[in-house]
This record gives C-alpha cells, structure tokens and sequence, in this order.
C-alpha cells in the first residue's frame, strides 16, 4: 500500500455511520408512557455484560503491586545499631594519604565528606539515608585505597 491508497482509504471512513440501535424510538416510547405529571422512573443503564478480562486486568495489576512492594522492601538494608557504627568509624578514621597527588586530593575530599557525615549522623542517628551515605562514602573510600595498591 502507499500513501495515496491509505488517503483514499480514510476519504471513505469520512462517511456517516448509522448506529446499531435507534435510541431514540426507545427514549420517545419512554415518554410516551409517562403521564406529565408523573415522575419518570429512572432505570440505571447496564452493559450488556461483564467482561471477563476485567478480573485478569486488575489481578495483573494487584500482582504488580505486590512484586514492587517486594522488591523495595527487599532492597531495604538492615539498619545497623548505633554502637556498630561508631566502631566502624573509630577504625576508619585513621589517617591516610596517599602519594599520588591526585588521588590524595580525592582522599582529602572522601575525609571531609565522611566528617560531615558523622556529625549529621551524630544529629540524627537513626537516619537510614545518612548510614547509606556514609556507607558509600566508605566503599568509595576502599576503591580509592585499592586504585593506589594498583598504581603502585
């Protein structure tokens, strides 16, 4: 097909369509039957019938939710007590600077942000986010003892 078969293919869906059922007969015979000073009983319109894949479509979406909620809470990390970090702090506060003067400016950047981390964590030491950060900052800080084994 090209494009001109496809413009006079929607030049032919420009037509009216007549609708399947006449409304409007029913709706006339309605009020017909009323007398004018009766109310006309309201009668609820229903769909023919119920589809079946309604019910697959919202357990699909209840399965969903329930595999995110799983998966967020199963990525939670176990939040350490109190003591435990201030142990693991004590033994990585040690000095240490390396000799390649790029990575000691990073090291002196990693000493500062772990410094504030521990006062911020020190201010509010059930913070879950604040022990994630001090936790990367650690992990960075390793990679950063790791890049000077390798460099040699």
């Amino acid at each position: 097909m090209n494009e001109f078969e496809w413009l006079r293919q929607m030049r032919e869906l420009n037509q009216p369509v007549a609708p399947r059922n006449d409304l409007w007969a029913r709706i006339d015979a309605e009020l017909d039957e009323t007398k004018p000073g009766e109310a006309a009983a309201v009668t609820p319109i229903r769909p023919a019938h119920r589809h079946p894949q309604v019910w697959a479509v919202a357990a699909s979406i209840a399965a969903l939710i329930v595999l995110a909620c799983g998966v967020v809470w199963h990525t939670q990390p176990v939040s350490q007590p109190g003591s435990a970090i201030a142990l693991k702090t004590v033994n990585e506060n040690t000095a240490w600077k390396p000799s390649d003067p790029r990575l000691a400016g990073a090291a002196v950047e990693l000493d500062a942000a772990r410094m504030e981390l521990q006062q911020a964590i020190q201010q509010a030491p059930d913070s879950p986010a604040l022990q994630r950060l001090l936790q990367r900052t650690d992990a960075q800080r390793t990679m950063l003892r790791e890049l000077e084994k390798h460099a040699g």
